[in-house]
């Protein structure tokens, strides 16, 4: 069965590279350009297999996508590789229960590595 990935970027560049990556991996990869289209997404498609999100963005950053996704049971165990440039991200982010933590940039290599660990 084709694991599912969500990625949740603000960039369009970046997201578009990303889910272009990731498909041609054999992954089926749906987007969302902030964390309420993200948690749209979840209230209407059902979960992942793995979300890779931003933290920086607007509308809703990734820090309150994960608060809202661990308040909701169905949602809180979805493997979560947070992304981000933000100095400090990493140590924000420590109580928020994230599967893996990637600093911008990425190595391509890299994430296609994490997304086979975890999905």
């Amino acid at each position: 069965m084709t694991k599912r990935i969500l990625v949740v970027e603000d960039d369009t560049s970046i997201r578009e590279l990303l889910v272009e990556l990731l498909e041609s991996e054999g992954y089926s990869v749906s987007s969302a350009i902030n964390g309420l289209e993200g948690l749209k997404y979840l209230q209407t498609q059902g979960n992942p297999d793995l979300i890779l999100i931003d933290l920086m963005m607007p509308v809703m950053d990734g820090y309150s996508f994960r608060t809202e996704q661990l308040k909701n049971s169905n949602w809180a165990s979805i493997p979560t590789v947070v992304m981000s440039a933000e100095a400090n991200a990493k140590e924000k982010m420590k109580n928020f229960n994230i599967t893996a933590f990637l600093s911008k940039p990425v190595e391509l290599d890299t994430i296609l590595k994490t997304v086979a660990r975890f999905s």
